[in-house]
């Protein structure tokens, strides 16, 4: 809600339409039409200088884009999302993962702690891989289910600094999804229009960088359009600095990103150590890190360091 009022402040009451969908569109003389259905049945086409098309993983333009895309990939990961209340650990602001690469729970605060109770919300994500073969089965990409669906996965876990099976039935809702991506298109443009967001890129959300990917995208081609205007080259431009790295990581991610070093330890012991120094010292696990948080867009230092890509209050003018 937070994103569609500030649309509505920024850009005017009639700038988001409900119950719109963008179904194609067609590259015109100095412009692009896109046909548009609404939920009553009528059908619209609406003219403009650009499509920026945010329509997620079913994106109606990017299969038209790319009509020989192949279908959605499941890698027979599945997942249960929740939030419960909490008590922050490590830093507090800790991303902590306990597991194997088959079987492991993910949880991080997303709000600072109450002051009266310690509680921070916790976010957490359990998941467990199964036998893709015949395909996902469910019908829904994502459905409310009851924690006792799959808590017989996790029963058991409980340490002294945490308890898992708690954790989960501590959870007003929950909800199952598929862990799914597509494969990389080669570009996101064609003509004036683009894709963004999980239309361009939909991935295993195994680095968090899913949506954060989507808001840097919408930074990048911002600065574009600052540079060239609304124009098939502030397009281009954004295709040219996004398109190549972020489809590595689509694929990178399939490969566990950070996960991957729960893997190492199964490897090298089994999952089990008295001293983890002994299996993967700091100085390789750091590397290990380091080495996704560089090729996510996560390294902080540089991050930190780097000047803003779009400049306080600048606009794009003439528009």
């Amino acid at each position: 809600m937070l994103l569609y009022r500030t649309a509505l402040e920024r850009l005017g009451p009639d700038a988001v339409r409900v119950g719109h969908r963008v179904a194609g569109y067609r590259n015109d003389e100095g412009g692009v039409t896109a046909f548009v259905e609404t939920r009553d049945g009528q059908r619209k086409e609406i003219a403009g200088r650009l499509l920026i098309a945010a329509d997620g993983l079913h994106s109606a333009v990017r299969a038209q884009m790319h009509p020989g895309q192949p279908p959605i990939q499941w890698g027979g990961a599945i997942l249960w999302r929740g939030t419960t209340p909490g008590v922050p650990i490590r830093s507090g602001a800790s991303f902590v993962g306990v597991g194997s690469l088959r079987h492991r729970v993910v949880l991080y605060p997303i709000s600072p702690p109450d002051p009266a109770t310690g509680l921070a919300t916790i976010n957490w994500i359990a998941e467990i891989t199964v036998d893709n073969s015949d395909g996902w089965t469910q019908g829904d990409w994502n459905r409310r289910v009851s924690v006792d669906d799959f808590i017989q996965h996790f029963e058991g876990w409980n340490y002294d600094w945490l308890d898992v099976p708690a954790m989960l039935r501590g959870a007003k809702e929950v909800f199952e999804y598929p862990m799914i991506d597509r494969d990389p298109v080669p570009t996101w443009v064609d003509g004036r229009v683009t894709l963004l967001g999980d239309a361009a890129h939909v991935m295993y959300p195994v680095g968090s960088n899913g949506a954060s990917q989507a808001i840097v995208d919408a930074r990048v081609l911002g600065a574009a359009v600052l540079a060239h205007g609304a124009t098939p080259a502030a397009l281009d431009a954004y295709n040219d600095q996004l398109c190549a790295d972020i489809s590595a990581l689509v694929l990178r991610n399939r490969g566990a990103g950070p996960f991957g070093i729960l893997g190492l330890v199964d490897e090298r012991c089994g999952g089990v150590f008295d001293d983890i120094e002994k299996v993967i010292p700091a100085a390789e696990r750091e590397a290990f890190m380091a080495r996704y948080k560089a090729a996510a867009g996560f390294a902080i230092d540089a991050l930190n360091a780097s000047p803003p890509t779009i400049a306080p209050g600048a606009r794009v003018r003439g528009a």
